[in-house]
């Protein structure tokens, strides 16, 4: 992930994959961007929350400048924590419904896994599943052929 410059620092991934092939194992990188915002992307990511809770929480974001002019978070949400504040509300106040307050609640945990994702510095991703997963079956498919052939 480009953001992050700890766990999966470009450093301590290019190091590991020296050592990878070195020791002749199959090793692949997947890059992992930030999500660039728009105020779908909460209902696009998370279907069961309303399109009505999605804008509230891009505005949210946007209104306390934690979107940058390209509509990436600026912030890393797991270092920073005042987001917590201006998205969850304690009760219904003049910026929430009763709805999008009841869709905050029933859904926290889900935005708050999200908005690391959309960072892009989480250890796991779903972003590039797909690609991990065919490259996981291409290597596998690869060492089931060298095994029949060497037997």
């Amino acid at each position: 992930m480009l953001r992050d410059i700890e766990f999966a620092s470009e450093d301590r991934i290019n190091t590991t994959q020296q050592i990878f092939i070195e020791e002749k194992i199959s090793v692949n990188t997947l890059i992992i961007e930030p999500v660039r915002m728009a105020r779908t992307t909460f209902r696009e990511r998370i279907p069961s929350l309303s399109a009505s809770t999605s804008h509230y929480l891009f505005n949210r974001l946007r209104g306390n400048r934690w979107l940058n002019g390209r509509s990436y978070l600026m912030y890393n949400p797991r270092r920073r924590f005042e987001w917590q504040e201006f998205l969850f509300p304690p009760s219904i106040d003049d910026s929430t419904t009763e709805e999008i307050f009841n869709d905050l609640k029933k859904h926290k945990d889900q935005i708050i896994e999200l908005l690391n994702t959309i960072y892009a510095e989480h250890e796991i991703s779903y972003e590039r599943s797909y690609e991990a997963l065919k490259w996981l079956k291409d290597v596998y498919d690869q060492s089931k052929t060298r095994t029949v052939a060497a037997n």
